[in-house]
C-alpha cells in the first residue's frame, strides 16, 4: 500500500534509536504527555551496550527522575506495554526531511526485510543513533576473523558466539577492556591486549577520572577480570599486520613511539584465530546532516552534531542526544537522553516531567561525564604515525577494493584536493557500507582535515541501502 507524506501518521516525537539515550528520552517525553514513537534497528531496546542483557527485573518507577538505566528500561517497557510509547524494532530510518512544519521520517525493515518501507510524520525528532567503530587499515585487516571490537561484542551479546578461541584485542581506548572482558566471560582466551597509547597519562587528569569513576565500577571490574586471567596488557604497541591465508592465523605487533611510528626491531608474532580491533568511535550524524544540522569537531577530533545547552540542533524541532553529540559512553548518553526528553516536551508546549531541581542534577551529570570523556580522548587519541606504515597494496575501502596506492595516486597524480574528489576518482566510500568503515581512515590518509571527512563530503539521500523496487512500488508494512 502506498503512503504519501500527507497520509503518513503524525506523532509528537519520533526518537531514532533505543539505546541508553533513546530509552531515557522516550520515558521523559512520554511522561510529559507527548505521543512518542521510537524507531530502533535492534530486536530489543538497549543499543549496543545493553544488547543481549537479561531482562531487567525491577519495580516500575513512579515517574522519571535522574534514574539508573535499569529503572528507565523498566519504565520504558511498562509504557510500551500499555501503548503510551510506540516502539518499532528492527526498523531503520533511511531518510528524513521537512514537510510544512513537520518532519517526515522514512523507514525500512532490517536486512532481511529491506523491501518493507514506511513513512512517519512528527512535530519533533530526537536523533539518538549512537556511533560506529572507527577503523584503521593495515595489511591483512580484510582477512576473515578480523573484526571491529563492536562487531565482536555484538556477535557475543547478540548470538552467544565467540569469534574465536584465541582472540587478540587491539587498538586504543578503554573499550578494549570491555571487549576483552566479554570474550573472557564467554570462554575465549585473550593472548594479549595491544594498546597503542600509554594509559598512565590518564592519572594526570585525576579530577575528571574521579567524576566518572565515582558513578561506575566498570573499569576496576575489567582490570580485576584481566588480572585473574593473566591477560598481558601491552601498551605502546600496535598491530601492524594480520597473517593468514583463508583466515587470520596470527598478528604481527610492534612497539610504537608517542606518534605511533614503529620502533624498528621490536616486532613479534602472536598466534590467534580472531582479532578484535578498535580505535574509538565515529558519531552517526548522517540523518541530522540530511536536514542541514550544523556539525562541529568533538573532543576526539571527529564530526558531531552541534547542540545548544538544551540539546537542540540548528534545525528547529530537531534534537540530538548521546554519541551523536560526542562520544562519551553509556552514562553520558543516559543523562543526555533525560535532558533531550524534557527539552522536546518544552518545545512542544508540554510541561516537562523532570522538575527544575531534577534538570539541574541532569545538567551537572552531563558536565561531569563530558569532562570524563574529554580526559579519555586526551589519553587515547589516534595519532598520525600509523599512516607511515600503510603500504600501497593495503586495502583501504573493502567494499570497492580500493587500495592505499590508488588513494595516493588520486592526490599525487590526478590532482584531487578534497576527499570528494578522491571518492570520485577511486570509488572509496561508494560501496555497501557507504563509507562507514573506510571514511575516517581515507580522510586521514589524504591529510585534508576532519572537516573534509569522506563520510560527510556529501549528504546522501539514503543513509542505508533500500531496494529500488520498494521505493518505486511504495511497498508498506502491513
Amino acid at each position: 500500500m502506498a503512503m504519501s507524506d500527507i497520509a503518513a501518521p503524525t506523532v509528537d516525537v519520533v526518537i531514532l534509536g533505543a539505546g541508553a539515550a533513546g530509552v531515557a528520552a522516550a520515558v521523559v517525553a512520554a511522561r510529559s504527555g507527548c505521543r512518542v514513537t521510537v524507531i530502533d534497528n535492534g530486536p530489543t531496546p538497549g543499543g549496543q551496550y545493553y544488547r543481549g542483557a537479561p531482562p531487567i527485573d525491577s519495580e516500575p518507577s513512579s515517574g522519571p527522575r535522574d534514574l539508573s538505566y535499569a529503572e528507565l528500561r523498566a519504565e520504558f517497557d511498562r509504557l510500551t506495554g500499555s501503548g503510551v510509547i510506540d516502539y518499532r524494532s528492527r526498523r531503520t530510518a533511511y531518510a528524513i526531511s521537512r514537510h510544512d512544519d513537520d518532519f517526515v521520517i522514512r523507514l525500512r525493515g532490517d536486512d532481511r526485510h529491506r523491501g518493507e518501507i514506511a513513512d512517519f510524520r512528527a512535530r519533533a525528532v530526537i536523533v539518538a543513533t549512537g556511533a560506529f567503530d572507527r577503523h584503521l587499515p593495515f595489511p591483512g585487516w580484510e582477512l576473515p576473523g578480523v573484526m571491529s571490537g563492536g562487531g565482536a561484542q555484538l556477535l557475543v551479546k547478540g548470538s552467544g558466539v565467540i569469534p574465536g578461541q584465541r582472540a587478540v584485542v587491539a587498538g586504543t581506548g578503554p573499550f578494549l577492556l570491555a571487549v576483552s572482558g566479554t570474550l573472557l566471560e564467554h570462554g575465549a582466551h585473550v593472548p594479549a591486549i595491544v594498546e597503542a597509547n600509554n594509559p598512565s597519562r590518564f592519572i594526570t587528569r585525576a579530577s575528571a577520572i574521579r567524576g566518572g569513576l565515582s558513578k561506575s565500577g566498570e573499569f576496576l571490574g575489567y582490570v580485576s577480570r584481566l588480572a585473574r586471567h593473566r591477560v598481558p596488557y601491552l601498551h605502546r604497541h600496535r598491530v601492524i599486520e594480520a597473517i593468514g591465508v583463508d583466515r587470520v592465523e596470527a598478528v604481527r605487533i610492534a612497539r610504537v613511539d608517542a606518534d605511533w611510528r614503529v620502533v624498528e626491531g621490536t616486532d613479534r608474532v602472536i598466534e590467534c584465530d580472531a582479532l578484535a580491533i578498535g580505535y574509538g568511535f565515529v558519531a552517526q550524524t548522517d540523518l541530522a546532516g540530511q536536514l542541514g544540522a550544523q556539525m562541529v569537531l568533538g573532543a576526539d577530533g571527529g564530526l558531531v552534531v552541534d547542540v545548544d545547552p538544551n540539546l537542540s540542533t540548528s534545525v528547529p524541532g530537531l534534537f540530538a542526544a548521546g554519541e551523536t553529540t560526542g562520544v562519551g559512553g553509556v552514562e553520558a548518553a543516559r543523562v543526555e537522553g533525560l535532558l533531550a526528553g524534557a527539552s522536546v516536551a518544552d518545545h512542544l508546549g508540554r510541561p516537562p516531567a523532570l522538575t527544575r531541581r531534577g534538570l539541574d542534577v541532569v545538567r551537572r551529570d552531563i558536565a561531569t561525564w563530558q569532562g570524563f570523556a574529554e580526559a579519555l580522548h586526551a589519553t587515547f587519541p589516534v595519532r598520525d604515525g600509523w599512516r607511515d606504515q600503510v603500504r600501497d597494496d593495503t586495502m583501504m575501502c573493502r567494499c570497492e577494493e580500493v587500495r592505499a596506492g590508488q588513494v595516493r595516486e588520486a592526490i599525487d597524480d590526478l590532482g584531487a584536493r578534497d576527499t570528494r574528489a578522491v571518492k570520485l576518482f577511486t570509488r572509496a566510500g561508494m560501496g555497501w557500507c557507504q563509507g562507514r568503515i573506510c571514511s575516517s581512515a581515507v580522510d586521514s590518509l589524504c591529510g585534508f582535515g576532519t572537516t573534509q571527512s569522506l563520510g560527510d563530503a556529501a549528504v546522501r539521500p539514503l543513509v542505508v541501502p533500500v531496494p529500488l523496487g520498494a521505493l518505486a512500488n511504495g511497498q508498506m508494512e502491513g
